[in-house]
């Protein structure tokens, strides 16, 4: 019986240190080690009980883990940095698109950046854009839509 609750404490510690790291590595030695408990509860011997940890904490961490961190987005930033958290902002153009050979410059982030239209369009200044995409240190941009006004 003394096995028994050396297996739940440990499965008690290695849930801790999940809870703590969320990294998917120490919830598969606490499943391993509540499976030894269950052995050990069933009068199997140490060496049994050790093999059923291992066994379980292994396959979980080589078959189950890739699994579950790819469903689940583990370890994968959701934050863009750089220019390319520009994508999706939305700026003023400070000198306008000529067209596809005379860029203009949008303010973003605090510096000049220079901008051509996703058709190559030329679009004056002072128009709110959108930055569509990046190429090389060239913002892509559309203008935005402006609500029209209600006629009377």
């Amino acid at each position: 019986m003394t096995a028994f609750w050396f297996w739940v404490i440990v499965a008690i510690v290695f849930a801790i240190a999940e809870i703590m790291t969320v990294a998917l590595f120490a919830v598969f030695i606490t499943v391993g080690a509540l499976g030894a408990a269950v052995v050990s509860l069933l009068g199997f011997n140490l060496l049994v009980q050790a093999i059923v940890l291992g066994v379980i904490g292994v396959v979980g961490i080589l078959v189950a883990r890739p699994y579950l961190v790819d469903r689940l987005h583990i370890g994968r930033p959701t934050l863009r940095s750089g220019a390319d958290s520009m994508v999706g902002q939305q700026a003023v153009l400070i000198e306008p698109i000529g067209g596809l050979e005379q860029p203009g410059h949008v303010k973003i982030a605090g510096e000049l950046w220079p901008a051509l239209t996703e058709d190559g369009s030329s679009v004056p200044a002072a128009t709110p854009v959108v930055v569509t995409a990046l190429r090389s240190t060239v913002l892509i941009v559309r203008p935005v839509p402006t609500p029209s006004s209600p006629s009377v």
